[in-house]
């Protein structure tokens, strides 16, 4: 895994991944996952259904489900706000996570740094860019198998994993499957845009967690919800402790 340009200063950026490919992932150096179509990191921001919520061996554990599959997550003493959030919430629902991806005998699972309610919409938003994201790495990585790509990151996914066009064949499909759950913005029925919720799922996978004020409303608008309610979203979250301003129009998340 090429870690040149990782950044070294704060938290990384949580990478999006579906539940199918961190099911296939089997490489973790160093507390870094490379997963089968070349996503490299050492966080993942995931959004689906909360689906069953359990506690075992001084661990709270979770299943979240998105179109492709199911998630285990596991919260110890160390993550103790994550914990008891997860405690906390009716099942079902609608959660965003933020995490890392750890190695276990069963199989990959997430240890979630945080764990906060989001709307049917939001859960939707996150599908639609983790499938093109997804997709972009599968063009990488094909260009790799093809001699014409030159990407790191699909260099040493070819290198690990027995990846065949056939292979990334199943990603592109797992990718069809989750499109096909996503409502329509003008459907009838669909839930509202929860502005608190994807205020934190933007700063959630943005690096160090921050992001400028101006980028926050200007993503968030393009997804639906009015520059007022962003703002108002903002100075809420900001007022119940859950961000604040290190400088002047920067938003950080606690």
């Amino acid at each position: 895994m090429d870690e040149r340009s990782r950044p070294t200063g704060g938290l990384e950026p949580a990478v999006r991944l579906f539940a199918g490919e961190i099911a296939r992932t089997r490489f973790f150096e160093g507390g870094t996952f490379l997963s089968p179509t070349g996503a490299c990191g050492r966080r993942v921001f995931f959004a689906g259904a909360l689906t069953a919520v359990w506690t075992g061996e001084g661990r709270v554990c979770a299943r979240v489900a998105d179109p492709t599959g199911t998630l285990l997550l596991s919260a110890g003493w160390r993550e103790s706000e994550a914990a008891a959030a997860l405690q906390a919430m009716d099942v079902p629902a609608f959660v965003a996570v933020t995490g890392r991806p750890v190695q276990e005998e069963e199989g990959p699972c997430l240890v979630p740094e945080t764990v906060v309610l989001a709307a049917r919409q939001v859960r939707d938003t996150w599908v639609l860019r983790t499938a093109d994201l997804t997709i972009s790495r599968a063009e990488a990585v094909l260009a790799v198998l093809c001699g014409e790509g030159d990407d790191p990151d699909a260099n040493a996914a070819v290198e690990r994993y027995d990846l065949t066009p056939d292979a990334l064949s199943e990603f592109v499909q797992m990718v069809r499957d989750a499109l096909a759950t996503v409502h329509e913005g003008d459907e009838a029925g669909a839930a509202p845009l929860d502005a608190r919720a994807l205020v934190i799922s933007l700063l959630e996978e943005a690096p160090g967690r921050r992001a400028a004020e101006a980028d926050l409303v200007a993503a968030a608008v393009e997804r639906g919800i009015g520059e007022a309610d962003v703002e108002a979203a903002i100075e809420a979250l900001m007022a119940e402790g859950e961000c604040y301003m290190p400088s002047t129009g920067q938003v950080r998340l606690i």
